[in-house]
């Protein structure tokens, strides 16, 4: 799970003043809308007027914050990255040790990546395929956030006394590609039951996969 981006703290907002702490729940609300609009309605037709209307804010506040469609689409990307941090943090303290963290993990971003705004993260993966500037924008973020959670991974894996950090980074690979793709299956309610025995059995799989079975990890 990604290492949280460093995120706006709301009592040093206060402390600076009451229109520090309106331009930073203006921001939150424009997110928000604009991840409500990426989930129902796709990248292409989420507009800026739409978004505006959502979040209840003038044109003038998108574009103080937000001066281009592109600046408000990476906000939001670090936005949700912001928000799978909070919940890997949330309850990092209870989580189990051993294999079973790593079963954990996965529950923690399957969580994440079959929210709304997981579906809309998708869509500006995507999206990013035929936009250049979204792409180069997008790219840096993703490599950023991809490099924190391959180390994660890695550090809960050398407390276990594995050494292969190569097969630790594909297994990070691996079952992130395959969560993102069992998010497009749930999108379909028929697919409901065998999506979820599916992030089942990748949890178990993993877990075998490090507790020393065949083909395990170094």
């Amino acid at each position: 799970m990604p290492v949280p981006e460093t995120k706006p703290d709301p009592a040093a907002t206060l402390r600076r003043g009451p229109n520090a702490a309106r331009r930073l729940a203006t921001r939150i609300r424009l997110l928000d809308a604009a991840i409500a609009c990426l989930h129902e309605r796709g990248y292409h037709r989420t507009t800026t007027t739409e978004v505006i209307e959502r979040a209840g804010v003038s044109r003038g506040s998108l574009l103080h914050q937000f001066p281009s469609r592109t600046d408000l689409m990476v906000g939001v990307a670090e936005h949700i990255a912001t928000l799978r941090g909070e919940a890997h943090l949330a309850g990092a303290s209870q989580a189990p040790d051993g294999p079973e963290r790593l079963g954990w993990l996965v529950d923690v971003l399957w969580g994440q990546v079959s929210s709304p705004s997981g579906v809309a993260r998708l869509e500006l993966m995507l999206a990013s395929r035929s936009d250049p500037e979204l792409a180069a924008r997008l790219g840096e973020l993703n490599a950023r956030l991809e490099a924190r959670h391959k180390e994660l991974v890695w550090s809960q894996l050398r407390r276990m006394g594995l050494s292969n950090r190569a097969e630790s980074d594909a297994l990070v690979a691996l079952y992130s590609a395959a969560l993102r793709g069992l998010s497009i299956d749930a999108l379909f309610p028929e697919a409901q039951t065998q999506v979820e025995a599916a992030v089942e059995l990748l949890k178990q799989l993993l877990m075998d996969r490090v507790r020393g079975g065949p083909g395990a990890i170094d």
